[in-house]
């Protein structure tokens, strides 16, 4: 019987052991969401579209003062086209509130863009947005995830966000962005130099 127990203990800690030395660093192989991942990039990159980065942070500060880009309203939603390339449609906001951003920028630095969002569940929060670039175009999703567990709610139903875009990538001129709701979107244009 002592024997059988030896086994399993050495058994256990050699399992650890090769387990912790071979482990692959970073987050674990999800399929079905790699697999979503993969085929809306392909998608994306066949209709023209490039994946930028952004840096979402919460809570955000409000700005102060400066010279801010005027903000007009645009149609709700993603778009036909955009929505065809997703392979699981996103969890958008319910509106976009108020958006500050400024109205020009150097290349190289970093744009901010302050915003204000309704979300229509509070079991969801704001995990992550997209920046897409086609162009002149840039088109930013956010996409909302359920919060985990069952008991679990936002605290309140809008919040404010700073989403960060580097502009390395952007060449100089002017560029428009929309930033995506399940209500009217938000546009406005700002200048790179």
């Amino acid at each position: 019987m002592k024997w059988i127990v030896v086994a399993i203990v050495l058994f256990v800690i050699g399992y650890t052991l090769v387990n912790i030395y071979y482990r692959k660093p970073g987050r674990a192989f999800e399929p079905y969401a790699d697999m979503n991942n993969r085929a809306t990039t392909v998608r994306l990159l066949s209709a023209g579209w490039q994946k930028l980065p952004v840096d979402l942070s919460r809570p955000a500060e409000k700005p102060g003062l400066g010279l801010h880009a005027s903000m007009t309203r645009g149609s709700a939603g993603i778009g036909t086209e955009l929505a065809a390339a997703f392979a699981e449609k996103p969890v958008l906001l319910t509106s976009i509130d108020r958006v500050i951003a400024a109205d020009r920028i150097a290349r190289g630095s970093v744009y901010s863009i302050h915003f204000s969002a309704s979300l229509g569940d509070q079991h969801l929060q704001l995990g992550r947005v997209e920046a897409l670039l086609r162009g002149q175009e840039i088109v930013l999703v956010p996409s909302l995830e359920k919060l985990p567990g069952n008991n679990l709610l936002s605290r309140w139903k809008d919040a404010d966000y700073l989403a960060s875009l580097p502009t390395e990538r952007l060449a100089p001129g002017r560029y428009t962005v929309r930033l995506t709701a399940n209500g009217p979107a938000m546009q406005w244009s700002f200048e790179v130099r």
